[in-house]
């Protein structure tokens, strides 16, 4: 797998780790999108699963059907694509997207509030804002209008009864989900009330679910008093993957003279340096943390994805040092292709959860791939590619 598609030697960087050969990023890259536009239909056959969703598949020997089209999970997925259309120029990639959102009508999932069922509208404001055609915007503003005409102001805490926590951002991965789209929607419509609620709803979130020792975020407030088996506070990879690349999608869309950027630019380096300390020898990250190794002895590539192509665009934007990182980002690159099959699955991605869990070598999921498609545009585009 590695010796097919991996990292190619041409230069070494600090530590002596190997430097990618744009070429290798780039065909790689291309190869795990090809294998999921040619799955997508198929792409519940290659679902990674645990748990309760193990045990079904285990009793009835039924694989189970692909996520919808608007789910965040494909939502996830399409965000990763878009941005290696935005690299590729792919007219397939370009031409996938487009199936998705006319077949869709270029509308936001079923529930009004929750910030999983606005992922979608991240990749309709990219294309436009590039095409300009008002059905691709009107179905995101009319709901997000109707948000703001009717926000819900209750409790972020998710044990609390009643709770706000679904309907708000009570759980650190709707920053992925919802704020990108918000903001790319302030951009394009040139409406500050857009921005104003993503930063008011971020800040609630922030407030709650932001640890200041660690600077890392919660998944959400139920794991406050939960530990690691090593005594350490619980953080899930995943979780801060959604929010630190969820941050790299949303910085590009806000005004550089707004006074709120700075919030996100200071928060997003505080994270890049928390995740500086903790990242494997093998080059991903644990599932949990601060959980090591010996927590977690198998690798996860979803979480590392998303830390990737955050690192790697944070070089590429100057908000973070090259010396300092690059080789951070070249090892994990080094891992995440020894995880992608001659076929051009990515495999160890860790099933749905809201929690570290397990991953499997020949199970995948739609938003880790995602997630692969961001940080080898990125990855890309650090070693120079064109």
């Amino acid at each position: 797998m590695l010796l097919a598609f991996g990292v190619a030697v041409t230069t070494t960087v600090a530590g002596n780790l190997p430097k990618p050969n744009p070429e290798e990023i780039k065909a790689i890259t291309k190869k795990v999108a090809d294998w999921q536009m040619e799955t997508f239909e198929e792409s519940g056959q290659y679902r990674a699963l645990s748990g309760k969703a193990l045990k079904k598949f285990e009793a009835s020997g039924k694989r189970p059907n692909k996520h919808h089209d608007l789910a965040w999970h494909m939502g996830a997925l399409y965000a990763g694509m878009n941005q290696w259309r935005a690299l590729s120029g792919d007219p397939e990639v370009e031409a996938f997207l487009m199936n998705i959102g006319e077949r869709n009508d270029w509308k936001l999932h079923k529930r009004p509030y929750h910030a999983d069922d606005h992922t979608v509208g991240q990749f309709y404001l990219s294309l436009y804002e590039e095409k300009k055609d008002p059905k691709m915007l009107e179905p995101t503003r009319a709901r997000f209008d109707w948000i703001l005409a009717n926000p819900k102001t209750g409790t972020l805490e998710w044990t609390a009864r009643p709770t706000a926590a679904h309907d708000r951002w009570g759980w650190c991965d709707a920053l992925f989900m919802a704020p990108p789209v918000w903001a790319r929607l302030a951009k394009v419509t040139d409406e500050q009330k857009y921005l104003d609620f993503m930063d008011q709803e971020y800040h609630a979130s922030y407030d709650l679910l932001w640890d200041k020792e660690d600077l890392l975020f919660w998944r959400d407030s139920s794991y406050f008093p939960k530990r690691e088996a090593n005594g350490r506070k619980i953080y899930w990879a995943r979780g801060n993957g959604w929010v630190f690349g969820g941050l790299a999608l949303m910085i590009p869309d806000l005004p550089v003279d707004w006074e709120g950027r700075a919030f996100y630019i200071d928060l997003f380096r505080q994270m890049a340096a928390s995740l500086k300390t903790c990242q494997r020898e093998d080059g991903t990250w644990s599932m949990g943390l601060l959980g090591g190794t010996e927590g977690y002895p198998i690798k996860e590539t979803s979480g590392t994805s998303f830390f990737t192509f955050g690192l790697a665009w944070g070089i590429n934007n100057g908000l973070l040092d090259r010396a300092t990182y690059e080789p951070i980002v070249f090892q994990a690159w080094s891992a995440l292709t020894e995880c992608v099959t001659d076929e051009g699955m990515l495999g160890y991605v860790q099933p749905v959860g809201a929690a570290p869990g397990d991953s499997f070598a020949d199970q995948t999921e739609v938003y880790g791939i995602g997630a692969f498609l961001a940080a080898g545009s990125e990855v890309y585009r650090l070693v120079g590619g064109k």
